[in-house]
């Protein structure tokens, strides 16, 4: 296994990525430190059946899911990157697995001139064995709290039927390949402090182990706010793991108490389950575009993600960067300050997140020293000082454990 000292200054990393992740962050990053030697992904605006076969579609028509493919554009890495578009669209229909086939094809090819490699996905797990066999050095970023399967199997048994349970086998050897992974790798990324201490618990070496907190564009905090009172928005799937349902009852709540607010939900899912007794409260507005997004934070009195488990949302860190303040909960891995920025919460407390929404919008001068604290908050957390982590935390010298 190549230590540190051989690689720290020369890294040459390829990257696994299925989708267009934080607008191609990690392999963008490394591309500008000169640190990337290729980036393998599933499809982007750039391939050739999604410029021959959907481009030509009038943005007026175009349906959402060609509007999201048309949207992965290459940050500049287009040369080094390999795609497989035919399978990524194959697997819309059930006819390819897609990420297994952007596996087969990294380790066909080798890993050439690259002496280190970044995943992101445990289910990479056969190409990180053979980097360790190969003295590759490796990079495994955590996305989600390593704690998820079971937190979500215990709300679908909550909410029985609303969504696809998964069996405890499935989520044991879900867990037993993040170990696997883990232990095979050399750094071990995550994007709160939330995630690592989940990560230590289940079993990672904590010697091994690096928070990087992501960041957003700094356009966002140019954006001019003018707050609707009593809007209230949450952006992001919608569905339980999300907490959509506590929201809804806080609504619900606030609507008995006679406090006035207007739920706004933004993302994929909403008119599907907004059919359940659950989640009826809020304005589900279903997927929206970006530029209609950011339209949203900026008519936006108040950010609440009640989620029940996170890695850390970006979509937070947006609101944030608005001016917006924002209420979460300790399983977002959240950067916000309780009683600062917005308030924390625990999960599954509808009554206390009521509460909490209605301090804000009630109380205007504190809603507006939240706003200003908000956006200087967000100071801290742009693409560029999350370059700065990341490329920190990848050249930092460290001890390689595997048990």
């Amino acid at each position: 296994m190549a230590t540190d000292s051989d690689v720290n200054t020369a890294r040459r990393f390829i990257v696994i990525q299925a989708g267009a992740r934080m607008h191609y962050a990690v392999p963008a990053l490394l591309d500008r430190a000169r640190m990337l030697e290729r980036f393998y992904t599933d499809i982007h605006a750039g391939d050739w059946p999604v410029r021959l076969g959907l481009s030509w579609w009038p943005p007026a028509l175009r349906p959402k899911p060609v509007e999201r493919l048309l949207g992965r554009r290459l940050p500049g890495i287009a040369s080094k990157t390999t795609s497989v578009p035919v399978s990524a669209l194959l697997q819309q229909i059930g006819m390819a697995d897609c990420e297994a086939h952007l596996r087969q094809l990294v380790l066909q090819r080798g890993f050439g001139k690259a002496n280190a490699l970044y995943t992101l996905s445990n289910g990479d797990l056969p190409v990180v064995m053979a980097a360790r066999a190969a003295g590759i050095y490796v990079v495994h970023e955590q996305i989600l709290n390593p704690d998820v399967g079971r937190i979500l199997h215990e709300e679908r048994d909550y909410f029985s039927g609303m969504e696809t349970q998964d069996s405890p086998e499935r989520i044991a050897e879900d867990e037993e390949r993040d170990r696997r992974q883990w232990n095979a790798a050399d750094l071990l990324l995550a994007p709160s402090e939330f995630v690592r201490n989940g990560m230590i618990r289940m079993g990672a070496a904590a010697g091994k182990t690096a928070v990087v907190e992501y960041g957003v564009s700094e356009n966002w905090l140019a954006m001019h706010s003018e707050p609707v009172e009593g809007r209230v928005l949450f952006v992001g799937s919608v569905g339980l793991r999300k907490g959509n349902h506590y929201l809804a009852a806080a609504s619900r709540i606030l609507h008995r108490r006679g406090v006035r607010v207007d739920v706004r939900v933004a993302g994929p899912g909403g008119p599907a389950v907004a059919r359940h007794l659950e989640f009826q409260g809020p304005t589900y507005l279903g997927q929206v575009p970006r530029i209609r997004v950011a339209e949203e934070f900026r008519r936006a009195d108040l950010f609440v993600l009640p989620t029940v488990s996170e890695g850390s949302a970006v979509v937070h860190l947006e609101a944030l960067a608005c001016g917006v303040p924002v209420i979460t909960t300790p399983n977002c891995g959240s950067v916000v300050r309780d009683g600062v920025d917005g308030f924390l919460v625990p999960i599954r407390d509808a009554e206390e997140l009521a509460n909490k929404i209605e301090t804000i919008v009630t109380d205007r001068r504190l809603r507006g020293e939240m706003s200003r604290n908000a956006r200087e908050r967000a100071r801290e957390f742009t693409w560029a000082r999350y370059g700065e982590r990341l490329l920190d935390a990848i050249r930092q010298p460290r001890e390689s454990v595997h048990v």
